[in-house]
C-alpha cells in the first residue's frame, strides 16, 4: 500500500544538507562532463551544482578526488597575485594554473601512495615541505608567506637564474611575479605529467563548487579574478603533455556569469559549457527517483496523488511546476509543504488532494521569494520596490504604465533604476514575464527561466508576475478581481 505517512519528507533543498546520491538522477549534464566536454557548469542557484558535484567525487573519488570548494576562500589574499606582465582579463591566469597544478600534484601523489617513484616521492617532498600534508586544502595553497622549491625534477627558473622559492607580497617580487609563478607551475606539471604515466591514469577532474559563496558583489578585481580561474582552467585542459585527459571544471552561478566580460566569453559559452536546464520530464524523473528510494522501485508520481485537475483544468503536477523556477528545490520545498498540510487529515492510505496544493501554496510563496532575495539582494538591494510595485496593481497580470506610476510614489531614495530599467531587471530574475505574440495570431508568456534565449522586450506593455509570487505580493487572477 502506497501511503505518504510513510514519508518524513521529500528531502532537503540544499544538497550538501542531505543523502543526495541515494536518489540522484542521471542527466545530459553528467554525460557531458564524463566525456570532457565541460570547462563550465552554470546554472541558477538551487539547479544542482552541488548536487553533480557530490555525484562524482564521492561515487569516484579516484578520478574526480575531493571537490576544490572554494566557500570561504581568501579572495582578498589571492587579489595580491597579480601578474603585472599580462593583460587585465589574464592578470591571474598565473596563481590560478598554479593552484590547479599543485591540487593536481596532490591528485597524483595520493592515487600512488602506494607506489615509489623518484617522481612521486619528489612530489611528495614539495607538498610536505610547503603545507605539511599532501593533501592542502584548497583555500590554504597560497596564503603561505612563501613556497619552497623542493623535490621537483627540474627546477624552475626566471631569465636563467634558479629559483629556490617564491616569496609572497613582496613588492620587490611583484613585476616578475608572474613569471615565477608559471615557471613553477610548469615544472610541477613535467613531474606531474611524469607521474601520470607511471601510474597510468587516464582520466582527471578537478571540480571547482561554490563560488558563489565568496562572489555575490563582484568588483572588478573579483570579475579579473574570476575570469582568471576560468582561463587557466582552460589552458590545463588544453595540454598536450600531461599524458591523460585533464578536466578542471567550474561551476558557476548564472547571475555571477552574466556580469563578466572578455574576448573569449562566447567561445566558451558556446563550446565549453554546460547549461543545468530542468523541465517538466526531468523535474518529474527527480522525484519519482526520490518516491523510489523512500516508498519502493515500483512507486511512481500518479501513485501519490488522486490524479484531480486543479483550477483551469491543470493536473497537479503542472500546477506545481508553474509555481517553480524550475529547479529541484522549488520542487522539493512545494512537496514538502504540500506534504505537511496532508498529514493534517486522517486519510490511510494519503496521497494529496487539490486541497493540499491549495493550501500550501501561501508557505510557499514566502519561500519562492525569500529564495528570490538571497539571489538578487547582493545586486540590488531594492529589488522589493519593485515587487511592492507590482503588488500595488492588485492583479497578477498588469500594464506597464500602471507599473510605472505606482513604482515611481514608491521608489526608495537610494534605488538606481528608473520604472523601465526595474522591470528590465524583474525579468532577468524571472520576477517578472511578459506577453509575446506568437505565431498563428495567438500570445503566450515569456519568462526567463523557462526561455534563457527570449530577451527582454522594452516594448511590451503587458506584463505578469510570476504565479509563485502570488500569494506573497497579494494579488489576485484578473477574473477573480473583477
Amino acid at each position: 500500500m502506497v501511503t505518504l505517512r510513510n514519508i518524513d519528507s521529500f528531502g532537503q533543498i540544499a544538497a550538501e544538507d542531505e543523502p543526495v546520491l541515494e536518489y540522484f538522477l542521471t542527466t545530459d549534464a553528467v554525460t557531458d562532463i564524463e566525456n570532457g566536454k565541460a570547462l563550465l557548469v552554470l546554472g541558477r542557484k538551487g539547479s544542482g551544482k552541488t548536487a553533480l558535484v557530490r555525484h562524482f567525487t564521492e561515487t569516484k573519488p579516484e578520478m574526480h578526488g575531493q571537490p576544490l570548494s572554494l566557500r570561504n576562500y581568501p579572495w582578498s589574499t589571492h587579489a595580491a597575485l597579480v601578474d603585472k606582465g599580462a593583460s587585465q582579463a589574464e592578470a591571474y591566469v598565473a596563481s590560478w594554473r598554479l593552484l590547479i597544478t599543485i591540487r593536481l600534484a596532490s591528485m597524483v601523489t595520493e592515487l600512488g601512495a602506494g607506489t615509489y617513484t623518484d617522481t612521486l616521492d619528489g612530489l611528495r617532498k614539495f607538498l610536505m615541505e610547503n603545507f605539511g600534508t599532501i593533501k592542502p586544502e584548497t583555500k590554504s595553497i597560497l596564503t603561505l608567506p612563501q613556497l619552497k622549491v623542493v623535490g621537483l625534477t627540474v627546477g624552475p627558473q626566471v631569465a636563467g637564474i634558479s629559483l629556490g622559492s617564491i616569496t609572497f607580497g613582496s613588492p620587490e617580487r611583484e613585476k616578475v611575479l608572474g613569471l615565477e609563478l608559471d615557471s613553477l607551475a610548469n615544472s610541477l606539471l613535467t613531474d606531474v605529467s611524469t607521474a601520470i604515466a607511471e601510474l597510468s591514469i587516464e582520466n582527471l577532474y578537478l571540480h571547482f563548487d561554490e563560488l558563489d559563496q565568496g562572489l555575490d558583489e563582484l568588483d572588478d578585481t573579483k570579475k579579473r579574478m574570476l575570469v582568471g580561474l576560468i582561463l587557466a582552467a582552460r589552458e590545463i585542459k588544453r595540454s598536450t603533455n600531461l599524458r591523460a585527459n585533464i578536466s578542471p571544471i567550474v561551476y558557476l552561478r548564472t547571475d555571477i556569469w552574466e556580469q563578466v566580460a572578455f574576448s573569449d566569453k562566447n567561445k566558451i559559452s558556446r563550446g565549453s559549457t554546460v547549461r543545468l536546464v530542468w523541465d517538466e520530464p526531468t523535474l518529474k524523473a527527480l522525484i519519482e527517483s526520490r518516491l523510489k528510494s523512500k516508498l519502493g522501485d515500483s512507486v511512481t508520481w500518479s501513485d501519490i496523488e488522486d490524479g484531480g485537475k486543479m483550477r483551469g483544468s491543470q493536473a497537479k503536477l503542472q500546477h506545481m511546476l508553474s509555481r517553480t523556477l524550475l529547479r529541484p528545490r522549488d520542487v522539493i520545498q512545494f512537496l514538502n509543504e504540500a506534504l505537511k498540510v496532508a498529514k493534517n487529515r486522517p486519510d490511510d492510505p494519503l496521497i494529496f488532494e487539490n486541497g493540499d496544493f491549495n493550501a500550501c501554496r501561501e508557505e510557499y510563496s514566502e519561500y519562492l521569494r525569500d529564495e528570490l532575495s538571497d539571489e538578487i539582494d547582493p545586486h540590488w538591494p531594492d529589488w522589493t520596490d519593485g515587487l511592492k510595485a507590482c503588488s500595488k496593481t492588485q492583479t497578477i497580470t498588469f500594464q506597464k504604465d500602471d507599473f510605472l506610476r505606482n513604482y515611481a510614489k514608491i521608489r526608495s531614495p537610494g534605488n538606481p533604476y528608473d520604472g523601465d530599467s526595474t522591470l528590465e531587471q524583474l525579468y532577468r530574475f524571472s520576477v517578472v514575464g511578459y506577453l509575446r505574440p506568437s505565431g498563428g495570431g495567438g500570445s503566450s508568456w515569456s519568462f526567463r527561466y523557462s526561455d534563457e534565449n527570449a530577451g527582454w522586450d522594452a516594448t511590451a506593455s503587458r506584463l505578469k508576475v510570476h504565479v509563485g509570487l502570488k500569494e506573497h505580493a497579494q494579488l489576485k487572477e484578473e477574473r477573480a478581481a473583477k
